[in-house]
Formats: structure tokens, sequence, C-alpha cells
């Protein structure tokens, strides 16, 4: 009997140790919280050997009831190593997850973002750089071949995980590698309208652009300084969308995408030297087709026709750094001798309070508190003192500010006379009236002067007031976050047109949200900024459904002119300012925001490729052209005035 014992311990101890094994896999997954954690919740070791047909599959299925309704960070750990003591490293570990719910299961596919193909308009690496490892016809393996995989997420009350783990020798790899795609990458949405009962004629549409008006120098908005009279007094007859935000702080890529519907990074006019190509369908070309006259007067350089801007148009007037006066002259001559039987759109955008700053005498008096400051408002002062981290005192700034509120106060004046101009012909009644701004302007807050340089809340939060025909939704305000890609499908869905377009469009109608208050309330807004094109600075922002917004800076290499206060995770609810960076204290919330930022340019870059003929058309910027944008502080890509001008992209991080 006790032989009999000894043998089959014997067998036992032979079976385990598996003497024909000359390999090992060690892995583990962990769970992290912001509030506890890491907790060591799997573990393995798996022997193999590398000369089998197959590899080795450690499952298992955990119970994720204790995080139940928290935002975790699953990791995989783990190394590939030859069993012999001092055996170095000779692969990868390879992981499939799926959530199992009662409702079914759902694979969680990691995502990270790199410069994708010669139509990526961002270059940098971001999340889990993931790589796939094939699978089973049930679940994909993917591993990361530097650092660790991971995936965040919200867990689902009564949530399981099921994981498996293989081995991935080097030599099982081909000689490239290709990154993890998911398999349901999510297109942009289409359009949600609601019924309307149509007017007896179509509304005219008016879209007056403030440019660099920062939402939270507008009294509507809940600014202390009187600076916007006219404005609010619209405002409260109007609907207000309290959260709007931009989703490129420069006017170029701003007005493009507001005009198109698309993100920057799928029409393309996203540099200094991109024009806006045909192949986008823009709302006034879509309106022109409806019947619409259409017109636009501009004062802007970066809105030009040699930029690809007056597409649409029956009659497209710019005067450079033309005062509302001017503009609202040239509206009101159009307008008096306008067909009033015909419905007209028109697109007005005015340059105060644009720097330099430079208000009437009597506006500045309203605002002056007697300071003076190292800059007067003028571009070549503000350049001296530094676009970035500038060397400014609090005086300083808020003599600037009082500068800035000036022109704010001229641009509310110019306003006010644009709404008499409607009133005088008659065209104020059936009319939708949108007053927005294409981003806002920064004064020191993140280390950054004017716009262009960062995402934060003073330069994404924009203005967006909607006087609906008919008063509809009068006093409404919407606190859900919006964006001005929902500009486009807002107007189609007023005006009630349905045009025929190859693709679908992000936006919503934004009368969702007025008629239903919260419809919009889980909705996220992404950002992106990369202007100049030497990459001097290239970033990326989301502001999650909680609120949290993370940016960060998928520049190659990781570039001087993203200041560090303009990195980060910070609370936008709590706080509006952006002052406290909480990406060290919440890294999940920070990995999080990280990994659906990858997701959202990988869909985009994907997007792009499959809608756009191709990249965005090479511009000749003339003398005359180039010296107007310069005299707006554009064509100074470094950070005191000093990138290279527009120039045909070499390098293998641009190319196209």
């Amino acid at each position: 009997m006790a032989a009999a014992v000894l043998v089959g311990a014997l067998a036992a101890a032979i079976l385990w140790a598996k003497p024909w094994a000359d390999s090992v896999m060690t892995a583990a997954l962990i769970v992290s919280t912001d509030d506890a954690g890491p907790v060591n919740a799997y573990q393995t070791r798996t022997l193999f050997s590398a000369h089998g047909k197959r590899r080795p599959v450690a499952e298992a299925e955990l119970d994720l009831r204790a995080w139940s309704d928290q935002l975790v960070r699953l990791e995989v750990r783990g190394e590939v190593s030859k069993r012999a003591l001092g055996g170095g490293s000779t692969g990868y570990v390879a992981c499939a997850l799926e959530l199992v719910e009662a409702g079914g299961t759902t694979p969680l596919e990691f995502v990270g973002w790199r410069q994708g193909g010669k139509m990526g308009l961002h270059v940098g690496p971001l999340g889990p750089r993931s790589f796939e490892a094939g699978g089973d016809g049930r679940m994909r393996f993917a591993f990361a071949p530097k650092g660790t995989l991971w995936y965040v997420l919200r867990v689902p009350g009564g949530a399981r995980l099921r994981l498996r783990m293989r081995p991935i020798l080097a030599t099982d790899l081909p000689g490239r590698l290709e990154p993890f795609l998911p398999a349901q990458i999510g297109e942009a949405a289409g359009m949600v309208r609601l019924p309307r009962r149509p007017p007896e004629r179509a509304p005219d549409v008016f879209i007056y652009l403030i440019d660099a008006l920062r939402a939270d120098h507008v009294g509507c908005y809940g600014y202390e300084r009187d600076t916007s009279p006219a404005i609010d007094a619209f405002a409260a007859q109007a609907t207000v969308y309290e959260q709007a935000q931009t989703p490129v702080t420069w006017t170029r890529p701003s007005v493009a995408t507001m005009l198109s519907g698309l993100h920057a990074s799928v029409h393309g006019a996203m540099h200094e030297s991109d024009a806006l190509a045909e192949w986008p369908v823009l709302l006034p070309e879509i309106l022109q087709e409806a019947g619409y006259d259409t017109f636009c007067i501009n004062t802007n350089g970066n809105i030009v026709e040699a930029l690809g801007f007056d597409q649409g148009y029956d009659d497209f007037i710019f005067l450079d750094q033309a005062t509302a006066e001017w503009v609202n002259m040239m509206a009101g001559r159009i307008l008096a001798r306008h067909n009033p039987e015909r419905p007209v759109f028109m697109y007005l955008h005015t340059v105060e309070p644009h720097a330099p700053y430079t208000p009437r005498p009597g506006s500045f008096r309203r605002f002056d508190r007697g300071l003076s400051g190292r800059c007067d408002g003028s571009l070549e002062s503000c350049e001296e003192v530094g676009i970035l981290r500038p060397e400014l005192s609090d005086e300083d700034i808020a003599h600037l500010l009082d500068l800035y509120d000036g022109e704010v106060f001229d641009a509310d004046r110019g306003f006010e006379d644009f709404l008499e101009m409607l009133r005088r012909t008659g065209r104020d009644e059936n009319a939708l009236i949108i007053l927005v701004s294409d981003h806002g302007e920064s004064f020191a807050e993140h280390d950054t002067l004017h716009h262009g340089w960062n995402l934060n809340q003073e330069d994404m939060r924009v203005v967006l007031v909607m006087r609906f025909p008919g008063g509809r939704f009068a006093g409404v305000r919407v606190e859900e976050r919006v964006s001005l890609v929902d500009v486009l499908p807002t107007v189609l869905a007023e005006v009630g047109v349905v045009p025929e377009l190859e693709y679908s469009l992000p936006g919503r109608d934004l009368t969702l949200a007025a008629r239903r208050p919260g419809a919009l309330s889980a909705r996220r807004i992404y950002g992106e900024v990369s202007q100049f094109d030497s990459n001097d600075l290239d970033l990326a922002a989301v502001i999650d459904e909680d609120g949290y917004k993370r940016v960060v800076d998928v520049s190659v290499p990781p570039q001087e002119t993203a200041t560090r206060k303009s990195i980060g995770l910070w609370h936008t609810r709590t706080d509006p300012k952006e002052a406290a960076d909480l990406s060290e204290s919440m890294p999940v919330r920070a990995a999080y925001g990280e990994q659906l930022i990858a997701r959202w340019l990988l869909a985009q870059s994907r997007w792009r490729e499959r809608i756009s003929p191709g990249p965005p058309p090479p511009i000749e910027i003339s003398d005359e052209l180039r010296e107007k944008l310069r005299a707006l502080g554009y064509l100074r890509g470094g950070p005191r005035g000093t990138a290279p001008e527009p120039h045909e992209r070499e390098s293998a991080g641009r190319d196209r």
C-alpha cells in the first residue's frame, strides 16, 4: 500500500514537472481604482514547450462585483522566458478579455493610437499601443511589445470578467507588427432630427461670429463686468448653450468644422498651410441647393477664397480686419435690395476682440482700472514677453484684460447694430439667428497668451446663443456640453433640409437638448489642435461623460511648446478654471481619458481615409495674405514668433 502511494506521488510529481517543457509564461491581472488598489486579481505560471505546434492558454473567469459601478484599470503584466535558471525573455504575454453580463458578453478591445498611414493628421503615440496576436475565432488576442497592456472601464453591476492568456514567442511574430484595430471602432453618428411643423417659407439663417470671444467674459455666461448688454438682452429671448465647446482653438479649422459638421482631423484643414478641400459639403452649399441665397461677409484672413472658404456663396465679401460697422453696413445693403420672398443664409465674421487689442477709447475707459503693463495690446509687445510662459505680473495681465474687455464691448455694440439692421429690413422674425465665437482667448491662465496653444477652457469654451423662429425655446439655458460640430445639423433640422451626403455627421440637433433637458448629459466632447506644420504642438483632449477633462500631448517628440499647466486632468464642473491637475491623484481616470482619445483619433483617421479623396490641397499663400495673417498673429509657429513658414511636409511624421 505504501509503495503504491509512493509510486502515485512520483507520477504526479513527474506530470507536474513536465520535463518536456522548456519555457514558462508568468502572467497576472492587476485591478486598480483611484480610491484603492492595485489588487492582484489573477496570476498564472504556465509551462510549455517552445517547439510545440500550439501554445497553451490559461483561462479564468473573475467576479467583478467588488468593483461594481467603479472606474477600474485592468492591467496585464507578464513575461515569457526560458525555463532554465537565468533564462532570458523570449516573448510576450497575449491577452483576450470579455465582459460577461446577464445580457451577454462584450469583448474589451485594447486601443492605442499612433500615426496610422498617409492620411494621419496627428502623429504621436497614445494609449496601450497593443498588437494583434490572432485568435481562435471567438476571442482576439493582443499584446504589448513594450510596457504593459491595460484597459479602463466602468464595471456594470454583477459583471464578470472572462480572460484568456497565452504566450507569444518572438519567433512567432512576422517581420512587421500590425497594431490591434478594434472590430467596431465607432464611426460618426448620424444626425438626430425631431419632427416639427414646416413654416410657410423656410426661415432665414444668420450666423454672426465674434472672433476670439471667450464665454466667461460675457454677462449671460456669468461675467461680472458689463461687457455685453446687447448680447445679454438677446440671450434672454433666445437659447443659451452654457457649455459650448470649440473642437479646435484657432479660426481656420474651427470655422471649417462649424460649416462642414466634421472634425478637423476629418475635413483636413488643420495646419497653417492647409486649405479647406472641395469634398466636404459645406452648409452654404447645402442651403444654396435648397433654394437659399447665400452670402458671406468676412474680416479674418483665415476665411478667404484662397483657403477654400468661398464654396457655396452667391456673394463672398472680404475686407481684412474691418469693423463690425462695416460688416453690418454690407449686410444691410444686401438685405435692402433682396427679394423678401426668398430665404437668405448669411455668415458674418467679425474680428473684435481678436488680438491686437485696440478698443475704442470710450470703450476702454469703461474698463480701465488705471493699470499699466508691459503689453499695450499689440502683437509685438505680447511676443516680446512671450506667447508661451509669458513673463507677466498680475498687473500686466489685468491691463491686458481691460483692453480685451473694451474690445468685447465694441463687439457687443456691433452685434446690437446687427440686430437693429435685421429689424429695419424685416428679417428678424422668421429667422434662425446664431451668435457664436470660434474660440476663446488666453491670458496666462495655463502659461499661454492668445489662442491655439492649449485646449483649456479659456480657449475651448465659446459663446453659442440661438434664437429660433417664432421665439421657440426662448429663455432656455442648456447645461449639457455641446460642440460647434452641432451647428450644421441644428440648422439643417431647423430649415427642414436633408442633404444627400456620402457620409454621416458626428453632430447633434441642439433643439433636442432645448426640448428635453439632460438629453445630452452623458455626451463626450473632443478637441484637438495641431496648428503648425513643423509640429511644434499637437494636442488632443476629451471631456468625458462625468465632466473630467483630459488633455494629452501627442507631439513627436513631446514638445516644449506644450506648457506644463496645459497638460493634465481636471474636473470641469468643480474646477471650471482648470486650476487643479488631478492626473497624479487620479491615474485611472487619467488613463481612461487617454484611452477615449486614442479610440477617437483612430476613428477619425479611419473615417477620413474612408470618405476623403486625398490630402488637403496644397496652397500658395500670397505675400498680401501672408501679411494679413501675420497682422492677426498667425504664421508665427514658434513660441516667440520664430516658426518656419508653411512648407511642403518632408518628414515621415507628416507624410500624407
